[in-house]
Order: structure tokens, then sequence, then C-alpha cells
């Protein structure tokens, strides 16, 4: 079967070994398409990705089964580099995709995958969820409001087949639920393997450079409204007020870092932060087992899974995350993990407490959390986005 990718962004890893070849990597719509087509590849399948590079120069990478097309990018839109050479260059590339799939991250790329894909050819859309509006200049909102009222539609419309995360995605999106008959219900992955390590929480602690007596509170992913990490700093208030040795650590960046410096300067927790940024796949490893605990707390219904939630698992951590519906796929009340009021710290800090007092019940979820991840294994998701694949081409 031939394939054909279009994802705004991929990261730059070698599809064969695995290895940073730049140092941009992308989140987790891009970690999904590149699992996906390393998965697709080894199942026998050729696979072609339209991307856009963070140079200026357009590069085509070969790997065996796969081919990456990485067009020049001339400017970025906030992180996101733009060319124009995605919007016409693919018709000219002269690949014949059996089937198109699209992730629906950033445009233009996912709008270019439906147009490539024609009327013919059979088009999947990838929905990571909904875009949120709420915040950021007036650009941003222009963009986003003509996502959600005109590029949504058109790609729901014109897909095949639309793959959400979970059911619980689905029923929470403001945009799929005129498109029940097209949903499959596929959720994103984990290579639990990347997420081990050879070294001690003590070792992981000493090489990271983190508080050799501390209990690391863990968080990753973008510092945006979103993911809500200003209410986790006023949650470390009142954690700390219990354990002193607890410290907070945010992997990863974004618009509110200068805002939660300050927040934290006015909390009292500055002491008790440690801001990491951006992280080597090494490193986030070791924070991860570094960590006693994982915390989500997201606000916005645009958060569609966490799939750190599935790093965090692979690295046997409990998870604490907020009580959006989304969440309810992979975290199970006491089980995995625990769930706090959306947007509320006193009750996000008692339900760190309730774990970093009792070690036992800790380890058990840990451990819970570990034999979960199992369900989530790459290789499980790409038989089931293979299905749909062969259901759509009748083969």
């Amino acid at each position: 079967m031939r394939i054909g990718y279009f994802t705004q962004t991929f990261p730059y890893k070698n599809l064969e070994t695995g290895d940073l070849t730049e140092p941009y990597i992308g989140g987790g719509v891009e970690m999904v398409a590149y699992h996906l087509a390393r998965q697709m590849a080894a199942r026998g399948h050729e696979i072609s990705i339209f991307t856009t590079a963070i140079g200026s120069d357009t590069v085509v990478e070969d790997y065996p089964g796969i081919t990456v097309i990485r067009y020049g990018r001339r400017f970025s839109i906030g992180h996101s580099p733009f060319s124009p050479g995605i919007l016409y260059r693919p018709f000219f590339s002269g690949v014949r995709p059996d089937i198109v799939h699209a992730h629906m991250g950033n445009h233009p790329a996912p709008l270019i995958g439906c147009l490539y894909a024609g009327r013919e050819t059979p088009f999947v859309v990838t929905y990571h969820g909904d875009y949120s509006g709420g915040f950021g200049g007036p650009g941003r909102r222009l963009g986003v409001y003509l996502q959600n009222t005109v590029l949504c539609k058109k790609l729901l419309t014109r897909a095949d087949a639309i793959i959400a995360l979970s059911k619980e995605q689905s029923g929470q999106s403001d945009y799929l639920r005129d498109f029940h008959s097209k949903i499959r219900h596929i959720p994103n992955g984990v290579a639990i393997e990347d997420f081990c390590t050879p070294y001690s929480k003590a070792e992981c602690i000493q090489r990271l450079g983190l508080p050799e007596t501390g209990r690391i509170v863990l968080f990753v992913g973008g510092l945006t409204p979103v993911k809500a990490p200003d209410v986790l700093i006023k949650a470390m208030k009142y954690v700390v007020e219990e354990f002193p040795d607890a410290y907070l650590v945010f992997v990863g960046d974004g618009q509110m870092k200068g805002e939660l410096v300050r927040l934290c300067r006015s909390s009292g927790v500055e002491d008790r932060v440690r801001f990491a940024g951006f992280v080597t796949e090494e490193e986030k490893t070791l924070y991860y087992n570094a960590a006693e605990i994982f915390v989500l707390p997201s606000v916005l219904t645009s958060e569609s899974f966490g799939i750190v939630l599935l790093e965090a698992s692979a690295a046997s951590l409990p998870l604490v995350v907020s009580d959006l519906e989304c969440f309810r796929a992979i975290v199970e009340e006491g089980y995995n993990g625990v769930c706090a009021h959306c947007g509320d710290p006193a009750d996000l800090a008692d339900r760190i407490l309730s774990l970093l007092k009792n070690d036992e019940v800790r380890d058990r979820i840990g451990k819970n959390a570990r034999e979960k991840a199992e369900a989530f294994r790459w290789e499980k998701v790409a038989e089931m986005t293979e299905d749909v694949y062969s259901g759509l081409i009748g083969g």
C-alpha cells in the first residue's frame, strides 16, 4: 500500500535509528506521524511524508520504505514554519498514493493533503483536538476562528474516515458532533522502551543536577493556557507547606514562561520550581525517571489526549490530571492516577499530597500506570490504523 502523510512539521529524527538529526523535534502531533510512519514501513507499506523544513532549503530524506520531503521554510507563524512549496509542489512530486492521511495540527499541510487526495483517493484525517481561540493576539484568534469555522469543516466533510483519539475526545469536541458516522477511535501510542533507563531514581536526579533529597513533581509540555501550568504553581504553594523538600520541574517552554516566573516569585515558591526548557529525548527520559509524580492540569477542552501521560506511564509514574473528559481514556481514578477539579489549585494540591504522603499507594499506582501503557504500544495503534486504510481501499 502506498500511503501519503501530510503534516505541517515532522520530527528531525532518523527513521531507522531514532537518533536526532536536528534539534527540532515538535510536539505530540508530529511524534504520532513519526511513529506511524515507522510502523507502517515495518509492515511493508511505502510511505511518503510531505512536510516543511526548519531551514530555507527543500530536503528529501530517503529511508527503507519511507521518503520524507521537507519543503523549504520562508517564514514562521508562531513556532510553525511556513513553506510556499508545500502549497503546490506535492502535486508535481510524481507520488501517487493509494491513500492520503493528514494530521490536523497546524496548517496548511492538512488542507493541501485534502486537495491532493482529490475526489478519488481515500482521505483520512487524524483529529488531534479542537483549536482553542481563548488566548493569544488578534492574529492567532483570527486564525483559530477561520480554522474552526471554515477549514475544519471542509476537511472533516471531505474525509472518508476521521480518526479521533478516544470516545471521550469525540464526545467533548465542538466540531466532531456532525461526523459521528465517519469516526474511528484510535488512541495515540507510546514506545515504552524509549522511557526506560538503566539508572536508578537517585542516579537520574544526580545526572540532572536536581536536589538529591528532593521529591520531584514533573510537568512535561507547552507552557500555554491550555495546559494550565499556572494552576500547578499555585498548587505547589500548598504542597511545599507539608513537603518542604518537594520540587516542581517544568520540561518544555512556551508563551507563559515570563508570567509563570513572576507567579513563582509572588507565590513564594521560586526556590521550589525549576524551568528546564526544551530538553533532549535522553534528558526527558531522565526527568521522567527522576520524578515521583506526573501532573497535567489542563483546563481547556482543546486538550484531546495527553500523549505525555503515556510517556509518564511508561516510566511507572502515577498520574495527576484535571477532570477533563478526554483524560478518562487513559486515567482510571485510583488505579493508575487521580483526578483533580479542573482549574482548582487547592484540590490539585490535595491530590498531589495524597500520593506524596503514601509511598505504598504511590508505588502501586505507578506500577498500574506502567501496566496500562502496554495497551497503547505503537504496534497496536498501527494495526488499528492499517485496518482503517484497508477498509477504505477494499484490501
